[in-house]
């Protein structure tokens, strides 16, 4: 065995590393419960082992008193730190501090009534093997569960010392002073108290602490997790609970509307149908933004064919900028025939949403996505995004806070918005691995750019293109049509086949951009808010246009047998059925360019709720899809009763409100609801009584709401 003097002077040293490393541990983790009581274990340790060092000179009762008791001392000290630590304080505790009470009574009486070395150190054994025990149970009870590491360096350590401890007391016979030293057991207990617990312990309670650390931090991530999530969900709770009596005002005050004649009455109501309308764009906005806070979906990468999908997108966002008096283009300096994996609907709407701002924002001049290969590698190209625009420019200290939310620059509070489209895209591109640079001049414009990295997909897709498809593709189209519902699902369509498309929302300006431009093929509203089709058609004989050759579709729901001869009889080439269907617009267009019969059958199923009707709304996202079924279904019955009401007083206001709750009713599915009030519709026109009808068709409705209600249950639960 190791000399005893060298265990004595190696113990000292290790004690005092021990004290240093425990007033490391302290000083990283000073908020942490028993780090401090634990800095000072090891130095009353270190004066017991120094007490019983001076007491083999002195060979007084007194210094061996003092040495066991500073021994009880650091005993009590290490349990108490471990216990302060892992937030415990039971009867174990308590009755382990009456044990040593007790013992240490017993030690001042055979160390000064009835002096026994042997007695001293059978009572300094137990001490040890109740210390070990408490310890063993608080780390096997309370502490692995949560800090498994630092348990197993502790159950180690302590399992030894009771092991050793125990083995003393039971087998060590007689001794005395003079042999002590020579004793096997006083250098194993020695070695293992004094030399190896002290760095087992040190050791331990570091990482215990680190433990405690991360599980404080994980802690502190699953709240704020779970904190985003309610606020999140209070956002889309609260957003929601808005849009519903958002949506009772649009209604109500497009109803006063309708029904007033002054003009400074009409102001106010439109004043209150326009801010009604920016409060409900501020909440989609916060709806996309709480949204993607709580997202953790991984990016869904599709192979697309990337100058065509560029084409697609800038398709939808030209008549846009052409109601603007602005000039649109995409600038494409990358390989003509090249595939990209991407999450293309995540790119897609960072790039309306940049393009959407630019043509917001910019009065006179032109906007245009820049598209440029930076760098090319054998898998994976470098591709820039730039969206340029000739607007007001931005102030430089407003640039960085522009992707912050509900954040705007001085044009932004002009024009008006929600200060969450950059701040969307920010976190879209960051999702993607980029960020947004913004370069902007005051009165000259701004530049927003981005560069990702794309893997590059089979080449092989672009070959098979089709080229020869049995449809057109590539048309300049005018669409004449007042419903936005009905304006986007087409335009959505026709992108898709690639269509240059301008924009009418009434017959007189349809008539201007007939003179102005010329179309492949017009789609024509057959009831608009100042003029029917039919008006329009007329009025074009009269005068000089670019489109006497154009063929023209009937974009109706009004679809009677006598209709359609009339349709057909002002050179209506073929009709074009609400609801939409993509397939039937496209051969209806397709067939336009050739001498193809007409094929004007529509076929809808007779049910109170289609629920394929969703499909041809796929074109937008989830939350834009409830707000139009919402809108709908809140303002069917008032719109209903007020058409009522109007009977008798202006039956042509009531064939307009028919004509548009119709449409909007077939397209969103409830087909037998829309074809009632098609029919009504027509009896009016015929100059027929339709009370009853009216009262039939709010029966209807209501029947259509609870299959409609049954279905969105349905999929809820589903």
């Amino acid at each position: 065995m190791l000399d005893p003097k060298t265990l004595y002077v190696t113990s000292v040293v290790m004690t005092a590393m021990m004290t240093l490393l425990n007033y490391l541990t302290w000083r990283a983790n000073k908020d942490t419960p028993g780090t401090v009581l634990y800095i000072f274990y090891p130095m009353v340790l270190f004066a017991g082992i120094i007490g019983f060092a001076l007491h083999s000179h002195f060979q007084q009762w007194q210094t061996i008193g003092v040495a066991n008791g500073l021994l009880f001392a650091a005993s009590m000290l290490h349990c108490w730190a471990i216990s302060q630590f892992l937030g415990v304080r039971d009867k174990a505790f308590q009755f382990y501090l009456i044990i040593t009470g007790i013992l240490f009574c017993a030690l001042v009486y055979f160390s000064a009534v009835a002096p026994g070395l042997r007695q001293r150190i059978l009572i300094s054994d137990l001490q040890h093997i109740a210390e070990a025990l408490l310890l063993l149970y608080y780390f096997i009870r309370y502490a692995h569960p949560l800090y498994p590491n630092g348990s197993i360096v502790y159950l180690i350590v302590l399992s030894f010392i009771l092991c050793v401890f125990t083995g003393r007391t039971l087998l060590m016979g007689e001794i005395n002073h003079a042999n002590l030293l020579d004793s096997p057991w006083f250098t194993i207990t020695l070695f293992f108290n004094g030399v190896l617990a002290p760095i087992f312990y040190a050791t331990g309670m570091a990482i215990l602490c680190n433990e405690r650390r991360e599980h404080n931090l994980n802690r502190l991530t699953e709240k704020a997790q779970q904190d985003l999530e309610i606020r999140g969900l209070f956002l889309s709770t609260v957003s929601h609970e808005i849009r519903t009596p958002l949506n009772g005002i649009l209604g109500s005050a497009q109803l006063v509307l309708n029904r007033i004649g002054d003009q400074a009455s009409k102001a106010y109501c439109e004043a209150i149908i326009n801010s009604a309308e920016s409060l409900n764009l501020l909440i989609d906005k916060v709806l996309d933004y709480a949204s993607l806070e709580q997202s953790d979906e991984v990016l869904a990468a599709e192979d697309i064919e990337f100058k065509s999908w560029l084409n697609n997108l800038c398709l939808l966002m030209t008549p846009m900028a052409e109601q603007r008096g602005l000039t649109f283009t995409l600038v494409y300096d990358m390989p003509e025939q090249v595939c990209y994996y991407c999450d293309q609907q995540k790119l897609r709407q960072i790039l309306l949403n940049l393009v959407g701002n630019a043509i917001k924002f910019t009065d006179q001049g032109e906007v245009k996505i820049c598209v440029e290969l930076v760098k090319e590698g054998n898998m994976e190209h470098r591709v820039r995004f730039s969206v340029i625009d000739t607007g007001p420019g931005i102030e430089e200290e407003d640039i960085e806070k522009l992707t912050e939310p509900y954040v705007q620059s001085s044009a932004g509070k002009t024009k008006g918005g929600t200060g969450l489209g950059l701040a969307i895209t920010a976190r879209l591109l960051d999702k993607m691995g980029s960020q947004l640079e913004i370069i902007s001049e005051l009165d000259k414009g701004s530049s927003f750019s981005f560069d990702l990295t794309l893997t590059v997909g089979e080449l092989s897709l672009v070959e098979k293109r089709h080229h020869n498809v049995d449809y057109a593709t590539g048309l300049d189209v005018l669409l004449v049509e007042d419903l936005d519902l009905n304006r986007k699902i087409a335009i959505e369509f026709m992108a898709i086949d690639e269509h240059r498309i301008k924009l009418a929302n009434d017959g007189q300006s349809a008539i201007e951009q007939l003179t102005k431009h010329a179309f492949d093929v017009v789609l024509l509203d057959m009831n608009l808010p100042d003029l029917t089709g039919q008006e329009v058609l007329k009025r074009l004989k009269n005068i000089a246009h670019k489109n006497r050759r154009t063929p023209f579709l009937a974009f109706t729901a009004s679809l009677s047998p006598e209709e359609i001869k009339e349709y057909l009889a002002l050179g209506i080439r073929d009709v074009v059925g609400k609801p939409i269907k993509q397939d039937k617009l496209r051969q209806a267009i397709s067939n336009s360019q050739k001498a193809q019969t007409p094929d004007i059958s529509v076929e809808l199923s007779d049910t109170l709720y289609d629920e394929s009707a969703v499909a041809s709304l796929s074109g937008f996202s989830e939350d834009e899809v409830s707000s139009i079924y919402n809108e709908f279904v809140l303002s069917a019955r008032t719109k209903l009763r007020h058409i009522q009401q109007l009977l008798d007083e202006d039956d042509q206001q009531c064939i307009k409100l028919l004509h548009r709750q119709a449409s909007t009713a077939l397209q969103l599915g409830f087909n037998r609801y829309g074809l009632t009030l098609k029919k009504i519709e027509r009896r009016l026109l015929d100059k027929k009584r339709c009370d009853e009808e009216l009262a039939d068709a709010m029966v209807l409705w209501q029947q259509s709401l609870e299959a409609y209600l049954q279905y969105v249950r349905h999929q809820t639960v589903g």
